[in-house]
């Protein structure tokens, strides 16, 4: 089993995708692009689902911020179009359909998706709070049960998950999980092991080609990861964005190194290495929020400013890293 990051079907992608392939449809695929005061949103056009048939994935998942960018119809429109047009693929993530269920080797295996709290969660998406119940209920009748969830908004772009994230995962083995495999940040992060199981805290980008994307460093690099019999594959690759995909530059190393810290982790650590960069691209989302509705978005902005998760960023951006 393969396990991917974020993809929006822009292009087909030009990579073989042997097995079973698990991956994120981070986009909505919708006729028309309602009005957002989002500073990025992904919305393609729905023409794009033909992408989504020949993308050689085995399961999608649905659980993340922006597949409600064009509203709850077009979500909803969405969902009954790739059921009838892509009845190859498992879609998965949502309230009525929390975990895809695939057959490898002869082993029956679960694995989750979910999206953590934040304003772009749909009521259809299944949520980050109740996935430790879940996997108790079903971790007796599959052999293996993974959790692939949409996390660490805090860090976006960043290399480093938060010690949230962190003390999450391991209840989730604790639960039951064989491993978690989370997406969301747009570059890989780090990794760790906990009783023996897995945990990659971002695969970053399988294909992405979003605005956004397109200003900071790392966004085109993405980790594929390889499950055979417990035994793990790091695969990276790297992506244009006309739609090229191939085998990319060996990141093992960058991967032992922004692991390491994570052994003695803590909040302040975190901060001081996130912060800086959190708070520059939080202030230039907010200016672009600010000139597509400035009276709407000004109490937001305000608000935002006096969080403690901000004041906490600010002070620790004046020690650096």
């Amino acid at each position: 089993m393969r396990l991917a990051g974020d993809w929006m079907p822009k292009e087909r992608p030009c990579l073989s995708l042997n097995g079973c392939c698990v991956g994120n449809l981070e986009c909505v695929l919708a006729d028309g692009e309602l009005a957002s005061d989002k500073a990025y949103t992904s919305v393609l056009p729905i023409e794009c689902i033909e992408n989504v048939v020949c993308g050689g994935f085995a399961a999608l998942s649905l659980a993340n911020n922006h597949v409600y960018d064009a509203g709850d119809s077009a979500f909803v429109d969405m969902r009954q179009r790739l059921a009838e047009q892509c009845q190859g693929v498992q879609f998965f993530g949502t309230v009525d359909k929390p975990y895809a269920t695939l057959e490898d080797g002869g082993r029956r295996i679960a694995v989750i998706g979910s999206l953590e709290p934040c304003r772009s969660r749909g009521e259809k998406i299944f949520r980050e709070e109740n996935v430790e119940t879940l996997i108790a209920g079903i971790r007796g009748i599959f052999d293996a049960v993974y959790v692939y969830p949409h996390w660490g908004k805090e860090g976006e772009y960043t290399r480093w998950p938060s010690p949230r994230q962190r003390k999450l995962a391991r209840r989730w083995i604790d639960a039951g999980a064989d491993g978690v495999f989370g997406s969301h940040s747009h570059v890989f992060q780090g990794r760790e092991y906990y009783k023996g199981k897995p945990i990659y805290y971002s695969l970053g980008n399988f294909f992405f080609p979003h605005p956004e994307s397109r200003l900071y460093k790392g966004a085109h690099d993405g980790l594929m990861v390889d499950i055979d019999e417990g035994r793990i594959v790091e695969r990276f690759h790297h992506y244009e964005d006309d739609g090229s995909i191939s085998a990319g530059q060996d990141f093992s190393g960058l991967i032992e190194e922004i692991s390491e810290p994570l052994k003695s982790w803590s909040t302040w650590k975190w901060a001081k290495a996130v912060g800086p960069f959190n708070v520059k691209k939080n202030t230039a989302s907010w200016r672009i929020r600010l000139k597509k509705n400035f009276i709407k978005t000004l109490p937001k902005f305000l608000v935002w400013q006096v969080l403690p998760q901000t004041l906490l960023f600010r002070v620790a951006s004046a020690f650096g890293k």
